[in-house]
């Protein structure tokens, strides 16, 4: 009875939204590998969302009961998640939320658009048509961020964008630096987003979205490259000032969400 409930609760946990495409599409894992990566994933997006904002406390035994599983998964998708640089562990008895990095994020974002050069080089793959729909799905949506302004929207769909781009990388290595690079540099960037203008971020991210649905079309990989790096370098430059003011202040301030009056 136990094995199936197992079996069912993994399965749960890899359907659409909850573990990337890249880990979907590849069915030669065990149920128990399976179980911890999309719990890996699950936590990670949570930590990314800011639902376990900075320095929050991360209950073994509260997350163990929640997903029904042993204490040692858990410990193993920490263990995941501070290698990533999203969790510390202090003294092996307090784990929780790292706080975010402001300083090392320029060199975060510098690193994560030089790599999305290769993205088209080292063993690039053909497009599939998962990563196409993704794309488009996507784009669909992006049109209700105008209408109803909504931080975790956005930030789904983002997620959404980077796991078909991930799902284009062969070499292995590329792809897990990458992941992790994402995932350090779009907290931030989800923390930063409130403080822009709304309406033109959601246009920007839309228009980006639609020039790497087109080139993937056309399975050109080399040119879905260039246009993400081209995007992460855009979102730098935006961002750019608010890492300066933190760095003169030390208080990177309680974000307000901004939307031109013409976008609502």
């Amino acid at each position: 009875m136990t094995r199936k409930i197992e079996q069912s609760l993994t399965e749960m946990f890899w359907r659409e939204d909850v573990v990337p495409l890249t880990l979907r599409e590849q069915n030669s894992r065990t149920p128990s590998q399976r179980r911890f990566l999309a719990i890996l994933h699950i936590i990670r997006k949570r930590i990314t969302l800011l639902r376990y904002p900075p320095e929050t406390l991360l209950d073994i035994d509260a997350l163990a009961a929640e997903f029904k599983v042993s204490r040692t998964p858990i410990r193993s998708v920490l263990q995941q998640l501070i290698y990533c640089g999203l969790v510390l562990s202090k003294h092996g008895v307090r784990t929780s939320v790292a706080p975010i990095d402001f300083e090392r994020l320029r060199e975060d974002f510098a690193l994560r658009s030089h790599l999305a050069e290769l993205i088209g080089v080292l063993s690039p793959l053909v497009p599939s048509k998962g990563a196409i729909d993704y794309l488009a799905q996507a784009i669909e949506e992006c049109g209700e961020l105008i209408a109803h302004p909504d931080l975790e929207s956005f930030a789904r769909i983002d997620m959404k964008v980077h796991e078909a781009i991930c799902s284009l990388i062969g070499n292995r290595q590329l792809r897990q630096v990458y992941d992790d690079l994402y995932f350090r540099t779009a907290r931030v960037w989800f923390y930063f987003l409130p403080k822009l203008d709304w309406l033109n971020e959601v246009t920007i991210f839309r228009q980006d979205i639609d020039a790497r649905l087109d080139v993937m079309k056309r399975q050109d990989t080399k040119a879905v490259g260039f246009l993400t790096r081209n995007a992460i370098s855009a979102v730098l430059i935006r961002v750019d000032p608010l890492i300066s003011e933190v760095e003169m202040t030390q208080d990177p301030g309680e974000p307000r969400l901004i939307v031109s009056q013409k976008g609502v």
